[in-house]
């Protein structure tokens, strides 16, 4: 499984939206790792389970049905970065409906939009969420949803995932569409008039000055993303026991000093990535395994089952045992 993140700028973002709905930053946060004072770092990339574990959190806190809708209408423009100056600055709404699906992974990674035609005429934008050691909640994909629809115009459909058998009342009127529940896959229609409406003050000259810095991101991200890629891949290959820095450059093809300074290029470290494994790998067996928490431990490299126990309560936020029973799997 490679490393997927997300922009802490959105992440941020998220969190204060769900702030102003009334929840407590303490209790969506706290033990997270990653988060200090409530907060993620200011710039850089942090990992999709943590946006993921903050939604689920907030759907402990909340029982508005709404939430994930308000909060995603209500991001302000400067937490999608780039991406909100190409489509401020495109010249039709459809131009900026299809730089939103290309650069969306410059934000994040937990999903992407793919653009389709619809039937009739038009354009279909389905969201598809990425596969993680962590699910993902409607709340946050109907976030990702009221970002993408929740502007002018209006789309002319809206489908959200699961709650088949909730009153979609309450969603069309806040989305200001027909909206369609029990979907199994999230959807956004347009039609054809909608597509052709031109972008009010866009300026084509930032526009495509825009363009080529998203490019040249989007360029850097995926040279970074095959870095960390063939990182984790090593691991695995090796056994997080047995995987160090000399080991792995040697199975990248370069000097333990190049290894470290490309990953610090990256925005991650050796360390960071081989946590990251063990602890994916520590969910995987916790749950589908009836391995005992001390023959995981053993097998991921640990040298003590207490170190491998804290390495799971800062990650994941709580005990193996624990882990293991929310799950429903019998504590050995």
């Amino acid at each position: 499984m490679s490393a997927l993140t997300i922009a802490s700028v959105w992440i941020n973002a998220v969190l204060d939206g769900l702030v102003r709905e009334g929840l407590e930053r303490a209790a969506l946060t706290q033990g997270l790792r990653g988060v200090v004072d409530g907060r993620a770092p200011d710039a850089g990339q942090v990992e999709v389970g943590l946006a993921r574990r903050i939604w689920r959190r907030a759907r402990a806190l909340s029982d508005d049905p709404l939430l994930g809708l308000k909060v995603g209408s209500r991001l302000p423009v400067q937490a999608a970065n780039v991406v909100s100056v190409v489509r401020a600055h495109s010249g039709t709404f459809e131009e900026s409906l299809r730089h939103m699906a290309r650069y969306q992974v410059l934000l994040s990674d937990s999903g992407r939009f793919t653009p389709t035609a619809r039937e009739g005429g038009g354009l279909r934008l389905t969201y598809e969420p990425s596969k993680a050691a962590v699910g993902i909640d409607p709340l946050q994909i109907d976030s990702v949803v009221a970002a993408a629809a929740g502007r002018r115009p209006r789309p002319v459909l809206v489908q959200l995932v699961g709650r088949a058998e909730v009153d979609p009342a309450p969603f069309a009127d806040l989305l200001g569409c027909p909206v369609r529940m029990g979907a199994a896959a999230a959807t956004i229609d347009f039609d054809a008039a909608a597509l052709a409406t031109p972008i009010p003050g866009a300026d084509p000259a930032l526009r495509d000055l825009n363009l080529a810095y998203a490019e040249s991101l989007l360029a850097g991200r995926r040279r970074m993303d095959g870095l960390r890629h063939n990182v984790r891949a090593a691991i695995g290959k090796l056994g997080p026991g047995a995987a160090d820095v000399p080991s792995v450059a040697a199975e990248v093809g370069c000097s333990p000093r190049t290894l470290q300074r490309r990953l610090a290029q990256a925005g991650t470290s050796f360390k960071t990535l081989l946590e990251g494994y063990r602890m994916e790998e520590a969910l995987i067996l916790l749950v589908e395994s009836q391995a005992s928490v001390a023959q995981i431990s053993r097998l991921l490299g640990y040298s003590q089952t207490s170190a491998f126990s804290r390495a799971v309560a800062h990650w994941w936020g709580t005990s193996p045992r624990a882990l293991r029973q929310a799950r429903g799997v019998p504590l050995r």
